[in-house]
């Protein structure tokens, strides 16, 4: 059975390539207007990826092209956008069968309306941290994006550190986008100086053209293809998250 064919369906005891954090076109700032949807899951089957999320800037609109596209292909697509706040910018993830009229209603919900459609300068209503609660309310996995990256990052907006700090220890934030994979440890073992919290860490593409696309992967042991498997994922990250290099070593290991 492909990674992609069943929503939910019981993966092999493996760890799946996965790219959480794709764009497409429907994001204004994409490097290939002409790109479409079916190309970006053929990139992504040609990248070795078994999983990804199309997460778009406050726009859901790619979502059932490319979730069409992967079942062909047996691709699994998570639904997701990609929410620009004054707080930092977080990728708000939903189950692979999600209707996109609740996803409108989200987008809605916390002030992405029509004018923000796929455009991340377009800073939304919602403050950050009711955002990470309403897409807890609406069944969904909130991941801070690109924690350390200035000025969208969370760490590097211009928020007070006190503000960072609450944000990091938030309840409803359940992972960290990270860029800087040498400090996964540190955010793991809430041994970052301010941020005691333990959380989740993976890192994705933040893909904008076809050849960036699974090119910041990360490995992880689904118990099923859906959401609720990925908040497992995310809940026990020590024995579900691999880092590129950590599967690296794992094989150099091997006896020749």
């Amino acid at each position: 059975m492909t990674a992609g064919s069943e929503p939910h369906s019981n993966p092999s005891d493996r760890f799946i390539k996965t790219d959480l954090h794709i764009h497409t076109p429907e994001s204004k700032c994409y490097d290939e207007p002409l790109a479409t949807v079916e190309q970006i899951v053929e990139a992504a089957v040609a990248a070795g990826l078994g999983a990804i999320a199309i997460a778009d800037h406050n726009t859901v609109r790619a979502v059932d092209a490319a979730r069409e596209a992967g079942r062909r292909k047996g691709l699994a697509v998570f639904p997701a956008a990609e929410l620009s706040t004054n707080g930092g910018h977080v990728l708000a993830l939903f189950d692979r069968e999600v209707h996109t009229s609740d996803l409108d209603d989200f987008l809605h919900c916390v002030g992405a309306g029509e004018t923000a459609r796929g455009d991340g300068a377009f800073i939304i209503d919602a403050h950050i941290e009711d955002v990470l609660r309403i897409v807890e309310e609406r069944g969904g996995l909130a991941v801070a994006a690109h924690v350390e990256r200035w000025p969208t990052g969370f760490l590097q907006t211009t928020q007070p550190r006190a503000a960072k700090m609450r944000i990091h220890g938030n309840s409803h934030l359940s992972a960290l986008e990270i860029t800087q994979p040498e400090n996964r440890v540190l955010w793991n073992r809430g041994e970052m100086p301010d941020f005691p919290r333990r959380l989740a860490c993976v890192q994705g593409s933040d893909a904008h053209r076809l050849d960036e696309i699974g090119r910041r992967p990360i490995y992880l042991k689904f118990p099923s293809l859906d959401l609720e498997g990925l908040r497992l994922v995310f809940s026990e990250y020590e024995a579900r998250i691999r880092f590129p290099d950590q599967i690296l070593r794992r094989f150099s290991d091997l006896p020749g």
